[in-house]
């Protein structure tokens, strides 16, 4: 059965959850918008579906003024691809979803609806998160990783950078990096300005930008003179956004979808945890040493 069906709806395997879903609702009952269609599905998306939701997500409205064969191509995908996408999406096809396109005033009150913090139980945030932390750390890829592990190790000076929302994360950060290794910068600091603390970059640094919250245009203006330094840049970003990556070396995605009004950041909390352990134990026996230097001071100062 599942290979007969396949062909008509989507992947057998693990979308069969989702297929449930769309037949539970049905396509007609569907009151979601594309962008919250493409957010929920997001993480179930083969590679060459996810390049095609990133331009969507970016420029919801080529899906009004556009051609599925031109938008396939603009992603650099097949016109089966596209297909196969707006039908994961639960809709019968293409112009289906032209025609819906529902991004209007009901399809806002639909998501204020879904995040009513006020109807919101334990166990359903417990779940999100758990399912964020889950996601995040299953879509890594090792290779990925361990180059960012490796970036970070030999950087001369190692830059935290994190702009409104992300602050607090690139805070938090910082204080685990400096644990294990010298000479950890953050942007912004308070008091300061950022071209000033900013001019000390070099080619021989790497630089740790968030941008798992809102957007920035400092982070932008930062990551693009960080580049254009020749800087190593790794990027961490929200999975669930096809957001750009401001040409960074390595980008590493966190998911932060929640059922309240505020996105998650336990992902995020989690990614950096582990980098900072595998940091460590990249850097080894002088990490060590760091680390018992740090706790002879607060001995000796009786902290």
């Amino acid at each position: 059965m599942c290979g007969i069906i396949a062909p008509l709806l989507l992947p057998c395997g693990r979308n069969t959850g989702f297929v449930s879903k769309m037949k539970r609702n049905g396509a007609d009952a569907d009151t979601r918008s594309l962008g919250q269609r493409l957010l929920e599905g997001y993480d179930d998306m083969p590679r060459a579906e996810r390049r095609l939701a990133d331009l969507l997500l970016e420029n919801g409205g080529a899906l009004r003024y556009e051609s599925a064969t031109a938008l396939a191509r603009r992603a650099g995908v097949s016109k089966a691809t596209a297909a196969r996408l707006f039908q994961r999406l639960g809709y019968l096809g293409f112009k289906d979803a032209q025609r819906q396109r529902d991004d209007g005033p009901a399809a806002a009150a639909a998501i204020t609806r879904q995040r009513d913090s006020s109807h919101i139980k334990l166990s359903e945030h417990l779940d999100s998160e758990v399912r964020n932390v889950v996601k995040t750390l299953e879509l890594q890829r090792s290779d990925e990783l361990s180059r960012a592990i490796r970036m970070l190790a030999r950087a001369e000076k190692l830059w935290v950078v994190g702009f409104g929302d992300d602050y607090p994360l690139a805070h938090f950060a910082r204080a685990q990096f400096i644990k294990i290794r010298g000479d950890v910068r953050m942007i912004p600091i308070g008091g300061f300005s950022v071209p000033e603390e900013f001019a000390s970059i070099s080619s021989s640094d790497t630089m740790l930008a968030f941008n798992v919250g809102r957007r920035s245009g400092a982070l932008a203006n930062v990551v693009r003179s960080s580049i254009e330094a020749s800087a190593s840049v790794i990027f961490v970003t929200d999975t669930l956004t096809g957001r750009e990556t401001l040409g960074a070396d390595v980008v590493l995605r966190c998911r932060s979808l929640g059922p309240t009004l505020f996105p998650s950041s336990t992902s995020a909390v989690s990614l950096v945890s582990f980098i900072c352990a595998s940091l460590a134990s990249h850097i080894g026996y002088a990490a060590l040493e760091r680390m018992k230097a740090i706790e002879e001071i607060h001995t000796a100062w009786q902290e």
